[in-house]
């Protein structure tokens, strides 16, 4: 469950319709039924303004998708929206997310995954 689906989780609790701009889904299923399917994925986005400006004097902005397992991040130059790096994390190795295996070609087909993944947005990751 990410935080966009409070509001919408509310909304069905009180009898309210549930915008359709929202992006999140009602968690009200969950209740009567705490082991189905849900979200594959969560999905978050992250502005290094001010904590961290890289040494070309750019700010960047993360944007990702976290699985179980893995957190797949792409970083792209603020003012011009160029890619200018890629994360993968490994939370089961590396809960810390202290190692970025996204260089290593032995993960390239989970990279390759995560990446279509992210690509394909937060409604693909619904249940």
């Amino acid at each position: 469950m990410e935080l966009v689906d409070i509001y919408p989780t509310l909304c069905d609790m009180a009898g309210i319709p549930i915008p359709p701009s929202l992006e999140g889904v009602s968690a009200v299923p969950l209740f009567s039924e705490p082991e189905r399917p849900w979200k594959t994925a969560v999905f978050s986005q992250f502005l290094r303004e001010g904590i961290w400006v890289a040494p070309d004097g750019m700010e960047y902005m993360g944007n990702s998708i976290r699985t179980e397992r893995y957190r797949y991040v792409e970083w792209h130059c603020w003012p011009t929206q160029e890619l200018a790096a890629v994360g993968l994390y490994d939370y089961q190795n590396d809960p810390s997310e202290d190692v970025n295996i996204a260089g290593d070609g032995q993960h390239k087909q989970i990279l390759e995954t995560l990446a279509a993944a992210f690509k394909a947005g937060w409604r693909a990751a619904t249940p």
